[in-house]
């Protein structure tokens, strides 16, 4: 989800259970807590501590008797109300300074369904995370969307092999113009499956530019699959 988007709806939940005269367990409060839930997944992820903070915030008297009047359970609910209020709060801060920071990074600027994919690992700072699937995804992809290619021996092809068939002159899914181009978009892919989804698929990296690089090989897996759907678009399978 979009950060601005995430924010808009963060805010308009907000103002609704702030104004509105929402009643404990009314229809009407567990459907906005379920959509701040999924704003807030969508937005954080579902590891993320504000996720848990809001799932922590408890509607009512933790203790209580035959005698204990209704209105006592109004108030807590409110309370509580008021704390899950303080929570989308926090949470509307943390996407808008997330928003503003240099560190921020743009998810426009990278193909939505990859994005989308390892978006929760980039919340989390998991590098390495981003990287290999990365590489998985765009395998996967190429796999999917170019009607998945075998082998002369009717085998299913991978890695560089799988981008040496994908991107051949003669391909149907070639990139580029002219020779030269199919040459390079072919090299470029087979380089990737060979350079960066080998090691990072199967080894654990430990680096101090753990960040640089792992959005290095989002921008490249990125860059394969945007052009493959600016010439390929409407032929693809199931893009």
């Amino acid at each position: 989800m979009q950060a601005q988007k995430a924010i808009d709806n963060l805010k308009q939940l907000k103002t609704e259970a702030e104004q509105g005269a929402m009643r404990r367990n009314s229809s009407e409060f567990v459907a906005r807590k379920s959509k701040v839930r999924s704003v807030l997944i969508g937005a954080l992820g579902k590891d993320h501590h504000t996720l848990a903070t809001f799932d922590g915030v408890r509607y009512s008297l933790s203790m209580w008797t035959d005698s204990t009047p209704s209105s006592a359970f109004d108030q807590a609910f409110q309370r509580a109300l008021h704390r899950a209020c303080g929570v989308i709060e926090a949470a509307i801060f943390e996407l808008e300074d997330a928003g503003t920071s240099d560190d921020a990074v743009d998810e426009t600027a990278f193909d939505p369904e990859l994005w989308s994919y390892v978006q929760t690992h980039i919340q989390n700072e998991d590098w390495q995370a981003v990287a290999s699937q990365t590489a998985i995804f765009v395998e996967d992809r190429l796999r999917q969307w170019c009607g998945d290619p075998k082998g002369r021996n009717d085998e299913t092809l991978v890695g560089k092999g799988l981008h040496a068939n994908v991107f051949a002159n003669d391909a149907q899914y070639r990139l580029g113009k002219e020779p030269s181009e199919w040459e390079g978009w072919r090299g470029l892919g087979m380089g990737f499956a060979q350079a960066l989804g080998n090691v990072d698929r199967h080894n654990i990296q430990r680096r101090d530019d753990a960040k640089r690089y792992a959005l290095g090989v989002l921008g490249l897996g990125s860059l394969i699959l945007t052009q493959l759907r600016y010439q390929h678009g409407q032929d693809l399978h199931g893009a």
